[in-house]
């Protein structure tokens, strides 16, 4: 292995680099979902009726998959946040909902 990726820490330091790794790199999937979502719905409005009605039905798709499925996040998930998937939760559901509507006063 190449000594400039290697880590000078013990294993429960540097799983606790990597989890809070895990969460920004979250926050930031988070962060430009909402600026997607928000952006998809400012142009439905510039779109002939037709286009920005189809825009508005399909306003969460292709955005970030699940990652629940991978070892390492879930790892993350139970051990960092408790158990709760900071992906998949009531505040961030309603702040995506109501940016789909044009609410722009909400922010995460």
């Amino acid at each position: 292995m190449d000594d400039r990726y290697r880590m000078d820490c013990d294993l429960d330091e540097c799983e606790m680099y990597f989890y809070q790794l895990i969460d920004l790199l979250i926050a930031d999937i988070k962060h430009l979902e909402s600026k997607v979502v928000r952006l998809r719905y400012l142009l439905s409005g510039f779109l002939p009726e037709h286009d920005g009605k189809m825009l508005k039905c399909e306003i969460f798709s292709d955005l970030s998959g699940s990652y629940y499925s991978q070892p390492a996040y879930q790892q993350y998930v139970a051990k960092y946040c408790d158990g709760h998937d900071p992906m998949d939760n009531t505040n961030y559901v309603e702040h995506m909902l109501k940016l789909s509507h044009g609410d722009e006063s909400i922010d995460l």
